[in-house]
């Protein structure tokens, strides 16, 4: 039963997010890593956090500061509306 709600929302994010960012589709992880759309993976996930959107910078993870880490451990409406904020930011 667990798996499946993390299973949905995991595609809520993966699905939201295809258009306009390039990630990979995760499998047994409860987290997305996308590519920032433009800027580091810094300094995008400080215009996030300007958006009231807490995501983790990437080279905290990996040596490349290209990325940044999104939980889907969280509410439906929470993704929903980290969804919203990651679209309007990929199209600056």
């Amino acid at each position: 039963q667990h798996i499946d709600a993390y299973r949905r929302k995991r595609d809520l994010i993966v699905d939201g997010l295809a258009e306009h960012y390039e990630l990979a589709h995760p499998g047994g992880a409860f987290y997305v890593f996308p590519k920032a759309p433009w800027g580091t993976g810094e300094q995008f996930v400080h215009r996030a956090i300007e958006n009231k959107l807490l995501i983790i910078p990437g080279k905290i993870f990996s040596e490349h500061d290209t990325h940044f880490r999104i939980s889907y451990a969280a509410p439906d409406e929470t993704i929903a509306r980290g969804v919203e904020v990651l679209q309007k930011l990929a199209k600056m």
